[in-house]
């Protein structure tokens, strides 16, 4: 009997330990619900004085928006077998005899508001753990607050604990996001900013990194979307707040320096006036202002702020003592007034003497080219005159620079004899024998310079008309190595071009007064030419024997003398740059001379420096 007795006692121990264990478990899985003493296990909605309590069993979520609950099962106000999530929206009180809320399982609270839950033993009693996030808040009073539960809190979450309360506040939540446009008013570009992070309850918030977004600079954090109010980051915050980037819209002023030094772009803020207005270099030139338009004809005001990216343009001066305006005719012109292009402001004219046809290649004189040098030379025009070349080789360049001389019949010119040397064009595009011909820049160099030699052997200054990709491709070097003028070809309001050129065809369909047709325009850039250096005579056959290098470009020289107590007087003019050779005959051995360089300006002479004074050399 005994033994049974222990038996029985020792089954009945095992089956209380078994319940005890049970019932110590937390219930994971959802179970039966009551809200408000009203059973919810399968959804719907409970009393909750004005405001809302509805259940979702799918979920096992209870979501309270301003909730009053006070009914009861079981001593508590919300009652779950297994585990409960609330959701809130506004401030809910939940209050029952025992317990606000009793929880099986694991209790979550979640959302935006305050849930207080209140009952004579406790707010909470909860055999698994409570977990407070969001921006909710979970206000817990009793005699004991909290029972059985374990409360799972991040570092940031704000526990307030006294004997008959607790309070436990999810952190704050900071978003990040952008102001409603940018600072200009202006709909911003790119991907919006949308960024979050936690706040302990009552702490300020950090200052957080600037963002970034193309385009903008920017400009702050903003407590409002209108970005009126800058955010104070020094005030403590109890409930979720936004901060408001406010973006400053970059515009860039871009300067055009328009072959001269580059100069770096300037970034300034949407609405600013440029506080700086840079002078750019470039050699050769004198920097007038800035232009508004890349027609340099508005000059950009300063004043104005910038609501945009803008280009800005820099207009040159190239640097002349002397710059005149002039054209260039041929038979096309038809028959032209001579003398009201002259009184229309015309300075100088280049005539076209004769042309090689691109096809046969045959040597032709233009059908006007003498009734316009006459009437050109009546009017009192400088003129010179120009070949249309076609020349594949030095021996045709050559036989084109024999051709314009026989032509001129020793004839005098204000200006130099010019090389026409450009490829053949129609509506299709180049043609033509020198196009076909395919010569490399060396070739080409190598023809401008053969006719110019040419010219300047029969006491003429040579010049090189030509485009600026034909002067780039080693003809510009070859010709400002060898010292001979360059007439640049380049319709623009303003060439780029910065190699040495005296002559420039701005237009290709100007209009002048005295002409029916549309005309090439011109300008005419003259320096004084430099001091003649390397003046040396020599007694040679009893003659005095003067020599001196060469200047480049001008027109001829004058030679001054200077006998035996007497003053110096000008004595010869030599035409032709190349013309540095001048045999005194008769003269004294002991004579002193100078010789001065000239160039040929509205049918006067600008001359040069003259030359240290030399004599006879023992």
């Amino acid at each position: 009997m005994k033994l049974i007795r222990n038996a029985i006692f020792a089954l009945l121990l095992c089956l209380l330990c078994l319940l005890f264990l049970r019932s110590a478990q937390p219930l994971r899985d959802p179970g039966r619900v009551w809200v408000g003493g009203r059973e919810l296990t399968g959804g719907g909605s409970a009393e909750a004085g004005g405001g809302s309590a509805v259940y979702d069993a799918a979920t096992g979520t209870l979501t309270l928006s301003d909730a009053v609950i006070t009914g009861e099962f079981r001593g508590a106000a919300i009652y779950a077998e297994g585990n409960l999530t609330i959701l809130l929206a506004g401030d809910s009180r939940v209050e029952g005899t025992k317990s606000g809320c009793t929880v099986l399982g694991d209790l979550t609270v979640s959302g935006q508001g305050t849930l207080t839950l209140s009952g004579a033993k406790s707010g909470a009693a909860v055999h698994g753990c409570i977990t407070v996030f969001d921006s909710a808040q979970l206000d817990l009073r009793g005699r004991k607050p909290l029972r059985w539960g374990k409360l799972h809190i991040s570092p940031l979450d704000t526990v307030l604990y006294n004997e008959e309360r607790m309070r436990v506040c999810a952190p704050n939540t900071v978003y990040l996001t952008d102001g409603s446009l940018d600072a200009a008013g202006n709909p911003l570009v790119g991907e919006p900013l949308f960024e979050s992070f936690a706040l302990k309850l009552e702490e300020p918030v950090p200052e957080p990194p600037q963002p970034q977004r193309a385009g903008y600079w920017f400009g702050g954090w903003y407590a409002d979307p209108e970005l009126t109010v800058p955010f104070d980051f020094d005030l403590p915050r109890s409930s979720p707040v936004t901060l408001y980037a406010r973006w400053i819209r970059i515009v860039t002023l871009t300067y055009d320096c328009w072959g001269g030094e580059e100069l770096p772009d300037d970034l300034y803020a949407w609405g600013d006036v440029p506080d700086r207005q840079p002078e750019p270099s470039r050699e050769g030139y004198r920097f007038l202002a800035w232009y508004a338009d890349d027609r340099l004809r508005e000059a950009y005001d300063w004043s104005q702020p910038l609501e945009g990216d803008r280009t800005i343009y820099a207009k040159w001066e190239k640097n002349a003592d002397i710059t005149l305006y002039g054209i260039d005719a041929a038979r096309y012109q038809g028959e032209v007034d001579w003398e009201a292009v002259k009184a229309g402001g015309v300075s100088f004219v280049f005539l076209r003497l004769g042309y090689r046809g691109y096809t046969s290649g045959g040597l032709n004189k233009d059908d006007n080219f003498e009734v316009n040098y006459e009437g050109a030379v009546a009017a009192g025009l400088d003129v010179g005159v120009y070949i249309f070349s076609q020349a594949v080789s030095e021996a045709e360049a050559i036989e084109e620079a024999r051709y314009v001389l026989t032509e001129l019949h020793g004839r005098n010119l204000d200006l130099p004899v010019v090389l026409d040397y450009e490829l053949a064009t129609d509506s299709s595009g180049y043609l033509g024998r020198l196009y076909e011909a395919g010569l490399s820049g060396e070739q080409y160099a190598a023809v401008c310079l053969a006719f110019c030699r040419e010219v300047e052997a029969e006491g003429y200054t040579a010049a090189v008309y030509a485009g600026q990709s034909m002067l780039r491709d080693s003809v510009g070097d070859a010709l400002a190595a060898a010292g001979y003028p360059v007439w640049l070809a380049h319709w623009t309001v303003q060439t780029r071009f910065n190699g040495a050129y005296e002559y420039w065809q701005y237009s290709g369909s100007g209009r002048v007064s005295g002409i029916d047709t549309e005309v090439d325009l011109d300008m005419r850039y003259v320096t004084a030419p430099p001091q003649v250096d390397g003046l040396t005579v020599r007694r040679e056959d009893g003659r005095n024997v003067l020599r001196w290098d060469r200047i480049p470009g001008v027109q001829g020289y004058v030679v001054f003398r200077s006998a035996p107590d007497s003053g110096f007087a000008e004595i010869a003019r030599l035409s032709g740059a190349s013309s540095v050779i001048f045999r005194d005959a008769g003269a004294d051995a002991r004579c002193r001379y100078m010789v001065c360089a000239v160039v040929r300006v509205e049918g006067g002479d600008l001359r040069g420096v003259l030359s240290e004074i030399a004599e006879v050399e023992d």
